[in-house]
């Protein structure tokens, strides 16, 4: 990954060879080009900084540009909240896959389950927890699963 500095300052990011050599047709460049070579036309290497945690209401985002840290250009991160969509479409998953297993359990509250009366029970306080699950604190985005009997 490369960007394009003028004036000490992001010019293009992304940038690429191809573009480079498209901004300068008159130059033969190696198919190879050593980043010595690309510093000559203001064109650096990028390093992409480790990914940062986030908390279960949060989610860690590319920066659109690189910065200059300790003479390297770094793609660093940002950690944001999750946006009100963002929290809809974790709403809708987290019920999607509890109506899921709620299908899937169906069979222990029929009256022709072979299962006794003490594991029927059992089953039912499951399935009332999963019904519960957006009543949680922390729902949709830190949900903690009843555990199947």
């Amino acid at each position: 990954m490369l960007v394009k500095i003028v004036n000490d300052a992001v010019d293009t990011f992304p940038y690429s060879t191809r573009q480079l050599k498209q901004d300068n047709p008159g130059t033969s460049f190696p198919d190879a080009i050593a980043d010595l070579d690309l510093s000559d036309y203001g064109v650096y290497s990028v390093t992409v900084s480790t990914k940062p945690s986030a908390a279960h209401d949060e989610k860690a985002v590319s920066n659109d540009a690189p910065t200059l840290i300790d003479g390297v250009w770094t793609l660093g991160w940002t950690v944001r909240d999750l946006t009100a969509d963002e929290i809809a479409l974790e709403a809708k998953a987290v019920r999607r896959d509890r109506d899921e297993l709620l299908v899937e359990s169906d069979w222990t509250q029929m009256p022709d389950s072979p299962l006794d009366d003490s594991t029927k029970a059992s089953w039912a306080t499951y399935r009332t927890a999963l019904r519960d699950i957006s009543t949680q604190e922390g729902f949709p985005t830190n949900v903690t699963w009843p555990t199947a009997p």
